[in-house]
């Protein structure tokens, strides 16, 4: 017996060792770590998920510009660094874009907030809506006590994902050729759900 655990303890460091590290930067403290880190739990054999909580509350060019600052690190620990932020009011949410951009940080960006993400996982929006009515609207549906995600809607987060990406990428094709990119309503959480994944941002 104690051969046995010997054998099989090797090739779980093994594959600790080599997870690919994804650093997140939420605006967030609660909702959206809370959402990501269920997922990282799921696919830990691969992804080694660090979430930045003290950049709660930033706004998305100060995310950003942190971000940067890590991935321009000597000590730079991470394959990949995201962002993620909501539209709300914020005036620096297409700078705090192109900045990223340039500097090769990705970001999942909801309009207008990571609520809409979750009420994806359940029932589609396609108008304008307003962030209190959608962070309305998620607490009806269970995906909500206070900023925290409840037990009960967990498996239902999980078993919407692949209706929540569906219905965002439809999203994004209703705004092409009629309003800019982004636009209420439109996230693009799944991006990173995909990365934690393993299936790459575009499958």
């Amino acid at each position: 017996m104690t051969r046995s655990i010997r054998r099989t303890s090797r090739p779980r460091q093994h594959a600790l060792a080599t997870r690919r590290i994804i650093r997140v930067l939420p605006e967030g403290a609660v909702t959206e770590p809370g959402y990501l880190i269920e997922w990282a739990r799921e696919h830990r054999r691969t992804i080694d998920l660090r979430v930045d909580r003290g950049s709660a509350g930033c706004a998305p060019l100060t995310l950003v510009r942190r971000a940067r600052e890590l991935a321009r690190s000597r000590d730079r620990d991470f394959d990949e660094i995201w962002c993620v932020f909501d539209v709300n009011a914020h005036p620096d949410v297409n700078s705090a874009i192109a900045e990223a951009r340039d500097s090769g940080i990705q970001v999942a960006v909801s309009n207008p907030c990571f609520e809409l993400w979750m009420v994806l996982h359940v029932e589609n929006r396609e108008a304008y809506v307003h962030r209190h009515e959608i962070q309305r609207r998620a607490r009806e549906l269970g995906l909500l006590d206070g900023k925290s995600i409840p037990e009960s809607a967990r498996q239902r987060l999980t078993d919407g994902y692949e209706d929540a990406k569906r219905r965002a990428r439809q999203l994004d094709t209703r705004h092409l050729g009629v309003s800019p990119p982004g636009s209420n309503p439109s996230s693009g959480v799944w991006r990173l759900v995909d990365s934690i994944r393993g299936h790459g941002a575009h499958d």
